[in-house]
């Protein structure tokens, strides 16, 4: 369809590398112009992304996988106001975000919702510490789920991508050593010995583990996903079902791992490996936290030790924002237990 007048005007942010870069360019403007809109196309790899943003139309629509969402909806979150919806067209490997929106039919049928479906909200959160803020929308991970997902060379067949991260995840899950977990959830603190700790706004992350099969992506409420060691075993059955397929995603079950819903999350982070979205970033502090836990080491008894750990440790101050995004997606609220 050509440029008519009076058509209402979409931004196309497209990551043409993403997942196996199918539909392409071209394949996603006809669908979209076949609904009527005159199209933008703006590529989700160039660097003045978020200055093509500031003036936009009817409509802003992200292609592609989990890092291309994120970072569209970041750069709309930092904009005074959001004059247009965020429509998403999952393209990439794991497409949790999409998924925890209940957007996983195919792209046609996507685009074709769009003139009926009515807008929603999504939550995003804030994590701060003494290196600065950051904004997140999938979560913040530390311990095995963020050793296991720091970026590899992808596999081209999608499903291989898949089960090769259940793999790479349940491997360091088996050597992950138990850290002390020192969190407060809205004021109640939360200590045991855990191998992960996952502060999520969606319901899955990573290789599509349902950490928080609870969570709603517009509740304004982040769980705190955390498996203590005593459960490793448990969690390690668990994805061996996901891996062998005599489960499924739709049938695999809550994973063996305690859910926290809250607004404001407290860690004392001594060094476990930390991710932000898809980001993996060498923290200032984490070094040093883990030096601090060698020279240390042998001095104290256990007591004495845990609690200099915990004084010394860095401190994740995490919490969901009060802004949120419109956003074109049909799932509507989780009905959590004893809520």
């Amino acid at each position: 369809m050509g440029d008519r007048v009076g058509s209402p005007t979409a931004i196309l942010v497209h990551n043409p590398t993403a997942g196996l870069r199918e539909p392409g360019k071209k394949e996603l403007l006809a669908l979209i112009e076949a609904q009527g809109f005159r199209v933008k196309y703006r590529s989700s790899k160039r660097p003045d992304l978020a200055a093509k943003l500031e003036k936009h139309g009817d409509l802003i629509i992200a292609a592609g996988g989990d890092g291309t969402i994120a970072k569209v909806a970041k750069i709309l979150l930092g904009q005074p106001e959001q004059t247009a919806p965020l429509a998403i067209l999952p393209i990439g490997t794991a497409n949790n975000i999409a998924m925890s929106l209940g957007i996983a039919r195919p792209i046609e049928e996507i685009i074709d919702s769009w003139n009926t479906i009515r807008p929603r909200k999504l939550s995003h959160g804030i994590c701060r510490a003494h290196w600065g803020e950051q904004h997140f929308i999938e979560g913040v991970g530390l311990g095995s789920l963020a050793r296991a997902t720091t970026p590899k060379p992808a596999e081209k067949d999608k499903s291989s991508r898949i089960r090769n991260g259940r793999i790479a995840f349940r491997d360091a899950v088996k050597e992950a050593k138990p850290e002390r977990l020192y969190v407060t959830v809205d004021g109640t603190r939360i200590e045991d010995e855990v191998i992960l700790i996952e502060i999520l706004n969606i319901r899955q992350v990573g290789p599509r583990l349902r950490l928080a099969p609870a969570a709603d992506a517009g509740d304004k409420l982040l769980d705190v996903a955390y498996v203590a060691s005593e459960h490793r075993d448990s969690l390690i059955d668990w994805l061996d079902a996901l891996i062998a397929g005599e489960i499924d995603d739709e049938t695999a079950g809550p994973p063996p791992c305690a859910n926290v819903p809250g607004k404001k999350i407290t860690i004392a982070w001594n060094g476990m490996e930390l991710r932000l979205d898809d980001k993996f970033p060498l923290m200032p502090g984490q070094a040093t936290a883990r030096e601090n836990e060698k020279r240390k080491k042998g001095k104290n008894g256990p007591a004495e030790e845990a609690a200099k750990n915990r004084d010394q440790a860095d401190l994740l101050n995490i919490e969901i924002a009060e802004r949120q995004l419109s956003i074109l997606a049909p799932r509507g609220k989780v009905k959590r237990k004893g809520r």
